[in-house]
C-alpha cells in the first residue's frame, strides 16, 4: 500500500503536468502563422470545441478552461500573440511579421482527465503548456558542435564551388585567393572576406532559394552582445598543414571556436534540457516551385538540422539527467494552396523526405509522424475545366489583389522526383491574403489538420 506522504506527490503527477513544445522550421516555414492558429484554436477550444474537432479532448468536450499564463523571470521574450491576431483582424487581414529571435507563449489547460487514474485524482487536471519558437536556421549549426574548422572550410567550400553556389561565391572566392589563409591577419581584411561570404549566403537564399547555408546567424543573429563572434569565414586550408600563428586562418579559427562555444553551445543546451515535443514545418511546395537544386539543398538542410535532435522516450531518468524529444512531428505546410486530394500526396512526399531521420527517431523510441497542414487556411476547394477536363483547384485572394483567383497547383508527387521531373517549373505558387478574423476569443482561426497535429503532440497529456 502507498503512504499517504508519497500519495500526494504521486496525485500531482497525475493532475498536473508540464509539456513544452518546439516549433522550428526555416525562413518561410510559416512558424509564425502556425503559433498564432495553435494558441488562438485553443483559447477558442473550450467553448467551441468544434474548431478542433481531432482534438480528442475537445472532441469529447473535457477541455474546461484554456487561459494564457504569465511569463516567469526568465529572459526569453513573450511570442507576440497580440499582436499576430491584431495582425489576421485588420482590415483586410495581413500576414504578421516573422520573429527573429527565441520567443515563448505559455497556456495552462484545463481539462477532464479521460482514464480511470485521472478521474481519482480528482476529476480535473492541469496541462501547462510552453511553446518555444526559434529560428530553424540556428539548428543548421548544432553540428558545427562536433567539427573543426579544418573540416567545416573543407566541406563548406566544396559546395561553393558547384551547382548555383559557383556563381554566386565568385567575388567570396576571388578575395580569398588574393588573401590566403597563412598570411598576415589584417582586422580590415578579416571583416571584409567576413561580409563577402554573408553576401554569397545572402544571395544563395534570395536568388536560388537554397537552404543549407551556415552559420545560420549570419542570415539571423538574433539578440547577440557582442556581434564580433561572427566576423568569420570558411578558408581554404593546405592538407595536413597548421594554423600559423598571427595568420588569417588562425583568425578565423579562433572566432569560429568562440562562435561555437559562446553562442552555439548554450542554444543547444536550451534546446537539449528544455524541449519534450518538436514540430518541424517545412515549406516543401516552395521547394518543388524553386526547382531541383533548391529541392535537394532543402532536404539536406533538413537531414543536417534533424542530427542534432535528441530522441528518446519520455521517463523519469530523462527528466532528471536531460530531456529528449519524445515526439516529432513534420509538417509539410501550406496544405490549402492544394485541392483535397493532393493533400495526401504532399504528407507521403514529406514523409519520404524525412524517412532517414523518422527511422533514426523510432529506433530512439520517439513516436514520428508526418503531415500536411495549413495553420490559417486562406483557400477553399473547387473545380475547373482546363483543356477539355475538369480539374481540382484552390479559390482564394492573392495578397494585394482584387478578384479571387481558380489555381491549378499541378500534381504534387508522393516520392522525391527524379531528374527528368525538372525539365520545366513545377508551377508558380501566389501569396494568398489570410482570411480575416474576429480578434476576441471565439470562432478561432480556420486550419486544415491542426487539430490532427495537436491530438499527435498533445493528445496524451490532455488523456
Amino acid at each position: 500500500m502507498l503512504r499517504s506522504d508519497r500519495l500526494a506527490p504521486l496525485t500531482g503527477l497525475l493532475r498536473d503536468r508540464t509539456v513544452r513544445l518546439a516549433v522550428t522550421g526555416l525562413s518561410g516555414s510559416g512558424k509564425t502563422a502556425f503559433i498564432t492558429s495553435l494558441v488562438h484554436n485553443l483559447l477558442s477550444a473550450a467553448g467551441h470545441p468544434a474548431r478542433l474537432p481531432f482534438l480528442r479532448a475537445a472532441a469529447e468536450r473535457r477541455l474546461r478552461a484554456i487561459r494564457p499564463r504569465a511569463p516567469g523571470t526568465e529572459t526569453i521574450a513573450p511570442f507576440p500573440v497580440r499582436e499576430a491576431i491584431a495582425a489576421l483582424a485588420a482590415d483586410p487581414p495581413h500576414w504578421p511579421p516573422s520573429t527573429t529571435d527565441v520567443r515563448r507563449a505559455n497556456l495552462s489547460l484545463r481539462f477532464t482527465p479521460a482514464g480511470f487514474l485521472g478521474r481519482a485524482a480528482g476529476g480535473t487536471a492541469e496541462l501547462s503548456l510552453e511553446i518555444l519558437d526559434y529560428p530553424g536556421e540556428w539548428l543548421l549549426d548544432l553540428p558545427l558542435l562536433g567539427q573543426s574548422y579544418r573540416d567545416w572550410s573543407r566541406a563548406t567550400l566544396e559546395r561553393a564551388r558547384h551547382g548555383a553556389r559557383a556563381l554566386l561565391a565568385r567575388d567570396w572566392l576571388d578575395f580569398l585567393a588574393r588573401h590566403p589563409a597563412d598570411s598576415a591577419a589584417d582586422p580590415e581584411v578579416v571583416q571584409r572576406a567576413h561580409g563577402l561570404y554573408r553576401a554569397f549566403l545572402a544571395a544563395c537564399r534570395t536568388r536560388e532559394q537554397l537552404s543549407l547555408l551556415q552559420p545560420g546567424r549570419f542570415l539571423n543573429p538574433g539578440q547577440i552582445a557582442d556581434l564580433s563572434q561572427l566576423s568569420f569565414c570558411p578558408m581554404p586550408l593546405a592538407i595536413g598543414a597548421g594554423t600559423r600563428e598571427g595568420s588569417m586562418a588562425a583568425s578565423m579559427e579562433s572566432r569560429f571556436e568562440a562562435y561555437k562555444r559562446n553562442v552555439v553551445q548554450p542554444f543547444f543546451t536550451q534546446l537539449a534540457r528544455g524541449v519534450d515535443r518538436q514540430i518541424v514545418l517545412v515549406d516543401v511546395l516552395r521547394a518543388l516551385n524553386d526547382g531541383e537544386e533548391a529541392f535537394a539543398d532543402q532536404r539536406l538542410a533538413l537531414e543536417t538540422i534533424l542530427t542534432a535532435f535528441r530522441f528518446g522516450r519520455r521517463s523519469l531518468l530523462r527528466l532528471l539527467f536531460g530531456a529528449r524529444i519524445d515526439r516529432v512531428l513534420f509538417a509539410a505546410t501550406k496544405a490549402d494552396h492544394v485541392p483535397a486530394l493532393q493533400r495526401d500526396h504532399l504528407e507521403a512526399l514529406m514523409a519520404n523526405l524525412v524517412a532517414v531521420p523518422t527511422l533514426r527517431a523510432q529506433a530512439a523510441h520517439a513516436r514520428v509522424a508526418a503531415t500536411a497542414l495549413a495553420s490559417t487556411r486562406c483557400t477553399e476547394d473547387g473545380t475547373e475545366v482546363i483543356d477539355g477536363r475538369k480539374v481540382d483547384v484552390v479559390i482564394g485572394l492573392p495578397e494585394g489583389g482584387e478578384r479571387r483567383i481558380r489555381f491549378f497547383p499541378g500534381i504534387v508527387p508522393v516520392t522525391p522526383p527524379p531528374g527528368g521531373f525538372w525539365g520545366e517549373r513545377f508551377t508558380e505558387f501566389p501569396v494568398f491574403q489570410p482570411p480575416r478574423i474576429a480578434p476576441a476569443v471565439g470562432d478561432g482561426v480556420p486550419h486544415i489538420n491542426l487539430d490532427k497535429a495537436l491530438d499527435f503532440l498533445l493528445g496524451d497529456a490532455l488523456a
